[in-house]
C-alpha cells in the first residue's frame, strides 16, 4: 500500500510536500551563483531567483540567497583581482601615425570621388527619362494631329475583318464542293 501524499504548501519562498521541505542546497545554491559569475554579465537578484525557480522550483530564501551571492561576488572579485595584478601586455600602438593620417586623407577623397560619380549618373538617368518623355510625346501629338489616320486604322480593320469572313466563306464552299464529287463508292 502506498503511503498517501499530502497537497503541496507554500509558505514564502519555501515549499513543502507534505511532511518534506524542498530547500536548495547550498552547494546548488552557491553553483547556480558561480555559474552566472562566470558568464562575466551583470546579473539582478531578480533574475539569480529567476534561474532558481527555473531549475529547482523554488528560489530560497531572500536573506540567505542575497548573503551567498554577496559571498560568491566577493570571492570571484578576489580572484578577478589577483589574476589582474599581473600586468597585461599592451597592445603596441601604429608605429607612423602620419600613415594613418594620410589612408584617412585617401580614404575620404575617394568617397567624395564615389559621392561626384554618383551624382553625376543620377543626373544622367534624368536627363534620358525627360528625352524620352518628351520624345514619346511629341510623337503622341504627331499622331493626334492626322486627322484621316484614326479613319483610315478603322477601315483597314473592317476590310480585314471583311475579308477573314469571305475567305472562310470559301473554304467552306470549297470542302463542300470536293466531298460532293467523291461521292459514295458503289
Amino acid at each position: 500500500m502506498r503511503p498517501m501524499i499530502s497537497p503541496s504548501t507554500r509558505k514564502g519562498n519555501s515549499v513543502t510536500l507534505g511532511s518534506m521541505n524542498c530547500r536548495i542546497s547550498e552547494v546548488s545554491l552557491r553553483g547556480v551563483c558561480r555559474e552566472l559569475l562566470g558568464a562575466g554579465r551583470p546579473v539582478s537578484h531578480r533574475v539569480l531567483r529567476q534561474v532558481l525557480h527555473e531549475r529547482f522550483g523554488a528560489t530560497g530564501k531572500t536573506a540567505r540567497v542575497l548573503r551567498v551571492w554577496r559571498e560568491e561576488s566577493a570571492r570571484q572579485a578576489v580572484a578577478a583581482k589577483q589574476t589582474n595584478d599581473r600586468p597585461q601586455p599592451v597592445p603596441a600602438l601604429p608605429i607612423d601615425v602620419q600613415q594613418l593620417q594620410q589612408r584617412l586623407q585617401q580614404a575620404e577623397a575617394h568617397a567624395a570621388e564615389q559621392t561626384a560619380r554618383a551624382e553625376v549618373a543620377e543626373l544622367r538617368e534624368q536627363s534620358h527619362q525627360d528625352r524620352w518623355a518628351l520624345e514619346i510625346d511629341r510623337l503622341r501629338e504627331q499622331l493626334r494631329a492626322q486627322p484621316n489616320y484614326a479613319r483610315e486604322v478603322r477601315t483597314l480593320q473592317s476590310t480585314v475583318t471583311r475579308l477573314t469572313a469571305e475567305l472562310a466563306a470559301l473554304r467552306g464552299a470549297a470542302a463542300g464542293t470536293a466531298a460532293g464529287e467523291e461521292g459514295p463508292i458503289s
